[in-house]
């Protein structure tokens, strides 16, 4: 299953993704439980390094499944969706690396 998601620098106060710049990262996912460490790391790249979260993709049977009822994040609330930013960047996360958190 694609789990996909961008974070946008759009102003410049973070400094994992440059200055103006959407990246993207594209996991694979083997199975659901994979997703909550995904998202432990998402939330702290929202948060710390000060990025705009956008166009978030999670197979929407899965994520509506209801034995997946209790998958939340803080900054769900914050998600943008836009055509108009493309990816400066995308990362394909192998499935090995979707065994842990991202370390970028």
């Amino acid at each position: 299953m694609k789990f996909s998601y961008m974070l946008h620098n759009k102003d410049g106060r973070g400094r994992r993704v440059p200055r103006g710049q959407a990246w993207q990262w594209v996991h694979d996912l083997e199975n659901m439980d994979h997703l909550a460490p995904i998202l432990e790391w998402m939330q702290a790249r929202v948060v710390v390094d000060q990025l705009s979260l956008l166009n978030v993709y999670l197979d929407h049977t899965e994520i509506t499944a209801p034995k997946n009822a209790e998958i939340s994040f803080p900054c769900k609330a914050q998600i943008v969706y836009s055509r108009i930013t493309k990816p400066d960047r995308v990362i394909e996360m192998k499935l090995a690396a979707s065994n842990s958190s991202p370390h970028h």
